[in-house]
């Protein structure tokens, strides 16, 4: 099958293209950027070298679409967008425009042109909170009382949800949506606390966060991520009035003092302090984060974790010691 896979350029876009190349699909990357050095090294260290990287934005439909025909593109994997809480603060009309424009565009080509399924790459974001017990995919995401705690990202993608789901409807497009949590990993741009504890004790520099130990997060390692998109393709048209939303997570929240201490026993001399007090934004965020219920895609997708977070932490400080090894090599070589 020929994919097309949007922000295919980025952190999860370049895993999934990699596990869809492996996995035998012909991939076409769709990115307004094109791929930096760690996207590349995902390419490389997957043993794909036939991915195609096409520019364009996903806001543009008549690029849309010419390049879906001239590469025959027969299903998309959408995961390109403005993303997190603080920039959808800071550009609200600019999260709007891109977020909910692109799945519009994506959706008309992949029913103007008939193609076999759309994958779109949601967020627990567009959960509206909890209890703290875990979200199940019926849980609320729309409240009349008061905003998403995800601000206007999460906004966006639960009503990125509704029009996936509304094309599915109205059009017969086959539209699958996987919810995804606190991904990390070689390539992660995100902080998370994740980012640079790992790739700071790799490189043996000291880490520190005055606030946010107690912050849980349902961390999934990217590759399982990407593995559930593979899956998904894969999957059966889902019948008449059956479920088309779907949790993607380790299944499992962990706070970031804990998230610490594996780094520590994975990453010998890691030096890492974190406080356990709370930002204000960091208590925003809170109230979105609880583990997730990924029965539903255990069923429909059979698809689960391959990762615990131990594994994938070392995993993942394994790549970036190989990066930051051969990076560091090449400009020694370029100095001299």
């Amino acid at each position: 099958m020929r994919v097309l896979v949007t922000g295919g350029a980025g952190f999860l876009g370049s895993h999934v293209g990699a596990a869809l190349a492996q996995a035998g699909h012909g991939v076409v990357s769709y990115d307004m950027a094109a791929p930096g050095p760690e996207a590349l090294a995902v390419f490389v260290a997957a043993g794909v070298g036939d991915v195609t990287h096409v520019s364009g934005q996903t806001t543009d439909l008549a690029r849309l679409m010419d390049v879906c025909r001239s590469e025959r593109i027969d299903a998309i994997v959408h995961s390109a967008g403005i993303v997190g809480l603080e920039t959808s603060l800071a550009q609200p009309a600019a999260t709007y425009h891109v977020n909910l424009t692109g799945m519009v565009n994506v959706c008309e080509a992949a029913r103007q042109l008939g193609m076999a399924r759309l994958i779109y790459l949601s967020s627990n974001a567009a959960y509206h909170g909890g209890d703290g017990s875990p979200l199940n995919e019926t849980d609320p995401v729309f409240s009349v009382v008061r905003g998403n705690p995800a601000g206007h990202y999460g906004t966006t993608k639960m009503a990125c949800e509704a029009i996936g789901l509304a094309y599915a409807s109205s059009h017969g497009l086959d539209v699958l949506a996987l919810r995804v949590t606190a991904i990390y990993g070689f390539g992660m741009r995100s902080p998370m606390y994740i980012k640079p504890m790992v790739e700071g004790a790799v490189l043996g520099r000291p880490v520190r966060f005055a606030t946010g130990g107690q912050m849980k997060r349902d961390y999934t390692y990217v590759p399982d991520c990407a593995g559930a998109v593979v899956r998904s393709l894969a999957a059966p048209a889902p019948a008449e009035g059956a479920q088309r939303v779907f949790n993607v997570a380790a299944g499992r929240a962990t706070s970031a003092a804990d998230v610490a201490q594996i780094v520590r026993q994975v990453v010998p001399g890691a030096d890492i302090e974190i406080g356990d007090a709370l930002s204000p934004l960091e208590e925003v965020n809170a109230r979105m984060r609880a583990s997730l219920d990924i029965s539903a895609a255990r069923t429909a997708l059979g698809w689960a974790p391959a990762f615990t977070l131990e594994q994938g932490i070392r995993d993942y400080a394994d790549r970036f010691r190989a990066f930051a090894g051969t990076a560091g090599a090449h400009s020694r070589g370029q100095a001299a």
